[in-house]
């Protein structure tokens, strides 16, 4: 119909989510591929990527912080290992400016869930970056983005799917980024035990790095 698009504009970000966004532009070399969502750490992470080159994208989904990049030359996607040249998403949300951006793109390839979050395809890109959010984090290194004390809050969306693909890949990475406070510093999402109803996103086997705005935990094999 005739209706416009639902619009989504990000907030914009404040210290933590540029130090955090500072902290994981390390991890991101030229050529890598990327994963990421919609949200303050996302865009803090690559308003610090101008200066990097032929980046490219396979995520579950995008926002108006790749077009930029795009217009600007940083991505690309001519490095990827897989399906070099296209930049591969399941769905979209932003402003106008997105959707103007991906209308008639050529460069853009929307795929079933089932084909994006699949963890062997996600794991042909080689230097593939997965970039994703988290409520807790446990001293073991459990995750937890979905609920706290069975109040659901989230759903799963392709974390897990992107955690794995990430840490199949070539030269991968997988990281889990948060501020490490909830509620203008009140609470801690860092925590010893996950309280019960507080369920498990992504399992200790499976985390590579946790990312706040205090610095960065390889907790691989750990």
């Amino acid at each position: 119909n005739n209706c416009p698009l639902p619009e989504i504009k990000v907030p914009g970000g404040n210290g933590i989510s540029e130090k955090i966004g500072e902290y994981i532009e390390q991890f991101i070399e030229n050529g890598s591929t990327l994963q990421l969502g919609i949200g303050t750490i996302p865009d803090a992470v690559l308003k610090t990527l101008k200066h990097k080159k032929d980046l490219g994208i396979h995520s579950e989904m995008i926002s108006d912080g790749v077009v930029e990049l795009v217009e600007s030359g940083v991505i690309n996607c001519h490095k990827k290992s897989y399906l070099p040249g296209k930049l591969v998403v399941t769905f979209l949300i932003g402003t106008k400016k997105l959707y103007d951006f991906v209308d008639d793109n050529p460069m853009i390839m929307i795929a079933p869930v089932s084909f994006t979050n699949n963890p062997y395809v996600i794991a042909k890109n080689d230097q593939m970056i997965s970039i994703n959010s988290a409520l807790q984090v446990d001293l073991v290194g459990q995750v937890a983005s979905e609920a706290i004390n069975y109040m659901q809050i989230s759903g799963v969306g392709g974390q897990v799917d992107f955690v794995r693909g990430a840490n199949l890949a070539e030269n991968g990475k997988s990281i889990i980024a948060f501020p490490s406070t909830a509620k203008n510093g009140a609470i801690s999402r860092i925590v010893c035990g996950l309280n019960a109803g507080t369920f498990i996103t992504t399992s200790r086997n499976d985390v590579d790095y946790i990312v706040t705005e205090y610095g960065v935990a390889q907790l691989k094999n750990k």
